[in-house]
């Protein structure tokens, strides 16, 4: 099998960036699964929609204000008056479903070439919960534009939620802290969408490109 090398560390020791660059990614890899085509690179390309939000994401947090009567209005305020808001807003909107459209797919191309099976179905463990995260966290970022539409959005799948045995009121209690959803909950839901949810995905994220640069790299492109 024809192999491609990636990079080449000068010291055998691989300290310093070659060691960082060694945990991330083999330096050797076979040539077919870097050739291009339409399904190259789509988990790499997730991670960069990320650092996308993330950035866009800090701006925006300067702006919105979660706890006042109406966040609506900071929101008419970002894209009407704030110079560039409505670029930057359209930037995170955007790249937030450019992200989890490319994580389905590099879920389906996993699944079609069979990657996930062997030592690696851990791996397909953890990149199906990033994928359920980052549905949670479009629908939680929808949730924060606080208007109509959105409200009730949020009050019928949070009642739904509400409606699991046992469970579920302690877990509406968790997500929105009120037993009904309403103006109170941005707050709540704002600390899920910048804070909890983000570092959950980073955490996973460092794993699976850990776990993958040690099991070795998935199967070939589509």
């Amino acid at each position: 099998m024809e192999v491609c090398e990636i990079f080449k560390p000068r010291k055998k020791d691989h300290s310093g960036m070659a060691a960082f660059l060694f945990h991330l990614h083999p330096p050797l890899i076979p040539r077919e699964r870097i050739r291009l085509t339409f399904t190259f690179c789509l988990g790499g390309l997730a991670f960069y929609f990320f650092l996308v939000l993330l950035v866009t994401g800090i701006l925006l947090m300067f702006y919105y204000r979660p706890g006042d009567a109406s966040p609506y209005l900071s929101v008419r305020e970002i894209t009407e008056f704030v110079p560039y808001g409505g670029l930057i807003r359209n930037l995170h909107y955007w790249g937030g479903q450019g992200m989890v459209i490319l994580i389905l797919f590099h879920m389906i191309r996993v699944a079609l070439t069979g990657s996930y099976q062997g030592a690696k179905q851990w791996i397909w463990v953890v990149g199906m919960t990033m994928m359920a995260l980052a549905l949670i966290m479009d629908f939680s970022g929808y949730l924060l534009r606080d208007d109509r539409e959105t409200f009730w959005a949020g009050f019928v799948a949070l009642g739904v939620l509400k409606e699991i045995p046992y469970a579920g009121e302690a877990l509406h209690r968790v997500l929105t802290g009120t037993s009904i959803y309403g103006q109170g909950s941005i707050q709540r839901i704002y600390l899920w969408h910048c804070v909890v949810l983000p570092i959950t995905v980073v955490c996973f994220m460092i794993y699976h490109f850990w776990k993958v640069s040690k099991l070795g790299w998935t199967g070939r492109p589509l």
